[in-house]
């Protein structure tokens, strides 16, 4: 199909790994870094709307074959599907987040003619694919021993976040390639073991080394083909629905008592340990609700005024009450702490000290389960806006904050630098198009959505007569996001409150409109408002 210099050898399968997004970015680099004669075959599993169309247009024109399956498929269902399809002398199985680089298929097919191997792996990168990338494996290891009740068998990526530009790499024999890439020979796949529909969402590539040397085949890794799996690109909100899917932990369990089964090995934390963790922290480290707490039926009604927290003993309760672990109270209690040392003396308009209202949006983000370093940037979140003068200056100010979240670009600093800088973040963005919306936009949309319902529960806007509430487009791009991500119970606390949000009487009402600290010699008012955002942002524009 590309190609006519040489007869075709080999046919690329793509399928989706975790998400739909980087479809026709994987797709492209093929396309433009690839020479050598080859067949693309893309299995569409339930694609998006939009990204099916695409997919038809471009194989329409040439650029691959497209197979479209509607109901739901595992990638190794999705490559059984196929199999009879598949008559070169090998097959490339990749997946739609990686890129390649210029003469990744030629030096695949050298190392298995040179090499009589019956699989190959190339170096696995991993980045966002705009920071350099580091090593996600330079060959896979696995280490095994026999006991009495079965095997013990240990995996690991070789080199894994090393710098590649630092290490000495050759050609050798490796123990396992991933599906990120991997060429196989095609007559392995005859054999019934091979793409194991019970081993489908952790451990399929294991299971198909372990086939591959019982059928006496070696398995190379070729340092000279480089390939970047795209693991760190940002995630979109459309891609959280597959993203929970596959990595669903009862799913993984099923593969992991599968596999033991299989290949008589022991289960622990020895032999799958690293595959739990993996499966626990994964999605974890993307989704914006605790997997634990995603399916209540709380997750869908408005959050009650004595619900919300306003000192640290009730937030610790609230997140007792809501099955957060001992190191995420314990992160809770540590952001207390920071937040009343910056906060000290610090009033709202209303006169309730500056930290009740931090707990109190961390603990609407509590109540509806969010992962907790959004939770602590909920409680954080007013440190560079509210933060008291700095006689060292506005870099030393900046630096010190940055200290105190984490350190720079850490998960809480960037949430909370970018809530900071949040002006422009949502302009270009409308409810239709909510699916768009990075999980980081998300997150920092529901920390929008939880300092303005604290204002509400606590009082705050009848008690000072503000005017500045949220704006009906923001609160419909709010109600899109929390309904997508299984909250949808925060979006109507905030519909309901601006429904019943009439002020109390001038006579009760503060006066104030702008938070302040107590202090001076003769002690009074001071505005808290910083001018450390102003700086920032302008920082930002020269970085730029």
């Amino acid at each position: 199909m590309h190609g006519a210099a040489a007869p075709r050898r080999v046919t690329l399968v793509m399928t989706a790994r975790e998400r739909h997004a980087l479809s026709l970015r994987a797709i492209d680099s093929v396309l433009a870094n690839t020479t050598a004669p080859f067949r693309f075959l893309y299995l569409d599993v339930q694609s998006p709307a939009l990204l099916r169309a695409e997919l038809q247009t471009r194989a329409a024109a040439g650029q691959f074959e497209l197979r479209s399956f509607d109901e739901p498929l595992w990638p190794q269902a999705a490559r059984r599907r196929v199999l009879d399809e598949l008559t070169d002398e090998f097959v490339v199985f990749i997946d739609n987040d990686v890129v390649v680089e210029p003469g990744w298929l030629e030096s695949l097919l050298g190392c298995a003619d040179e090499t009589g191997a019956g699989i190959v792996a190339p170096l696995y990168l991993w980045s966002d694919g705009h920071q350099r990338p580091t090593i996600h494996m330079a060959g896979g290891r696995i280490v095994q021993h026999q006991e009495a009740g079965g095997r013990v068998l240990d995996e690991s990526h070789h080199l894994m976040n090393a710098d590649p530009e630092r290490q000495v790499l050759v050609r050798g024999r490796c123990d396992f390639a991933e599906f990120h890439c991997m060429l196989v020979r095609r007559p392995l796949l005859d054999d019934p073991r091979m793409l194991d529909p019970a081993i489908r969402c952790v451990h399929e590539h294991i299971d198909t080394a372990l086939v591959a040397g019982q059928l006496g085949a070696s398995i190379w890794f070729e340092p000279a083909v480089r390939v970047t799996y795209l693991a760190f690109a940002p995630f979109t909100l459309d891609d959280l629905p597959m993203l929970r899917m596959r990595w669903d932990a009862s799913e993984g369990e099923a593969s992991i008592a599968a596999f033991a089964q299989k290949w008589k090995v022991i289960v622990d934390d020895r032999s799958f340990g690293g595959v739990r963790m993996f499966l626990d922290r994964h999605v974890a480290r993307v989704d914006l609700i605790r997997p634990a707490l995603r399916a209540r039926p709380e997750q869908m009604t408005p959050m009650r005024r004595d619900e919300l927290a306003q000192t640290r003993s009730g937030l610790l309760d609230l997140a007792r009450t809501h099955g957060y672990a001992n190191g995420d109270l314990q992160s809770l209690s540590d952001a207390c702490a920071r937040a009343q040392l910056v906060m000290n003396a610090g009033y709202r308009p209303c006169g309730r000290p500056f930290l009740n209202h931090l707990i109190g949006t961390a603990s609407v983000l509590v109540r509806y389960g969010f992962r907790i370093d959004v939770v602590v940037a909920g409680l954080l979140h007013a440190v560079y806006t509210h933060c008291p003068p700095l006689q060292a200056g506005p870099a030393a100010a900046v630096a010190q904050i940055e200290a105190l979240l984490g350190g720079r670009d850490s998960a809480v600093e960037r949430l909370v630098h970018d809530y900071t800088l949040r002006e422009s973040q949502f302009a270009m963005h409308e409810a239709d198009h909510v699916g768009d919306l990075t999980t980081h936009e998300a997150e920092l949309l529901m920390l929008v959505a939880a300092n303005e319902l604290d204002m509400h529960l606590s009082g705050e806007i009848r008690y000072t007569g503000r005017t500045d509430t949220i704006k009906p487009q923001m609160l419909d791009l709010i109600d899109a996001v929390a309904m997508r991500i299984g909250a949808a119970g925060l979006a109507a606390s905030l519909r309901r409150c601006l429904a019943d949000s009439a002020s109390v009487d001038r006579t009760w009402q503060s006066g104030a409109l702008a938070s302040y600290r107590i202090g001076g010699r003769t002690p009074g008012a001071i505005p808290m408002v910083s001018d450390l955002p102003r700086w920032m942002a302008q920082r930002l524009r020269e970085q730029a």
